[in-house]
């Protein structure tokens, strides 16, 4: 039986903004250790390049469409919210009722404790008491947003406090306004209503655009790169560590935005990995270990090559 969490009201207020030169970020610690928005003002105009968040609050299950959020202890979702522990015990974690699986962990439904503001850089934590929601394990995470010279870098790291060894995954998710991603995987999994079951023999997509029809794809072997486009021949180049080799591509019905997921598992990681199929990246922390990951996202470091075709 899953195990039903109360929906609180999350607060998209107040925000901190970090700049350097012309790029801006703005984030809502209360809100999930939200990013609200990443936009670039130059003298080509203003960039928006994540969906930007104007809401001021907002249930915790129906969170707006928008900005980028941290992902952890896992990403994606856990088959009717429950999986077995590598101690061998059923572990079932908590969901809203709105929700048929466990969605995205638990960092974008928290309030973020504010650790150091600066005028490029906003360190964020979270602590998470063992058995909170059903997750048997404490943990702690932090995450670093910083304006840079080129656009942006995050980077998270989660510590187990525990003295059992903790399954772990984690990632960002963000709601790009890009028409179209470029990116090399090499290995793209079958699902069935977004729940990953195995690895296909289809040749991932190299290109991905925002379709009205929608679609969402769970890909691993990635290489860490991806070059968005955006209108008016604007490029945003995505580069991930080692530990996020996995990405989702998702693009809603009626193409409201283009999400780029870089992740460390696939969707139903935990419970593809207990039946033993290879691939699934789901990580293993010893008592006291850490895990880090990092994104950048650099502001038309590659211009667009059909924008030179066009002058």
């Amino acid at each position: 039986m899953t195990r039903n969490r109360d929906v609180a009201e999350l607060k998209g207020e107040p925000r901190l903004t970090v700049r350097c030169g012309s790029h801006l970020i703005e984030v809502a610690p209360q809100a999930g250790g939200r990013i609200m928005r990443f936009a670039t003002v130059d003298t080509r105009g203003t960039q928006e390049w994540l969906t930007p968040i104007t809401a001021a609050s907002w249930p915790a299950d129906a969170w707006p469409k928008g900005g980028c959020y941290p992902l952890v202890p896992f990403s994606n979702r856990v088959r009717d919210s429950h999986f077995p522990g590598p101690d061998g015990e059923t572990v079932r974690v908590s969901a809203y009722s709105s929700m048929a699986h466990a969605l995205h962990g638990f960092g974008q439904f928290a309030a973020w404790r504010v650790e150091k503001h600066e005028a490029d850089c906003i360190v964020l934590q979270y602590a998470h008491d063992a058995g909170e929601h059903g997750w048997p394990w404490a943990f702690e995470v932090e995450q670093i947003i910083r304006a840079t010279e080129q656009g942006a870098l995050l980077s998270m790291r989660v510590k187990n406090r525990s003295n059992r060894t903790m399954p772990v995954g984690l990632g960002f998710h963000p709601y790009f306004n890009a028409q179209d991603a470029e990116l090399n995987a090499t290995t793209t999994w079958r699902h069935e209503g977004e729940i990953a079951i195995a690895p296909g023999d289809e040749q991932p997509a190299h290109q991905h655009e925002r379709e009205s029809q929608g679609y969402t794809r769970y890909l691993s072997g990635w290489d860490g790169h991806a070059t968005l486009t955006f209108d008016q021949d604007r490029t945003l180049e995505l580069k991930a560590d080692g530990v996020l080799n996995h990405v989702v591509v998702h693009c809603p019905s009626g193409a409201g935005y283009l999400c780029v997921e870089p992740v460390s598992h696939v969707s139903d990681g935990f419970n593809l990995d207990a039946k033993g199929i290879p691939g699934t990246g789901v990580a293993f922390m010893p008592p006291g270990s850490e895990i880090a990951a990092s994104l950048s996202m650099a502001a038309d470091a590659h211009p667009d090559p059909r924008a030179a075709d066009a002058a």
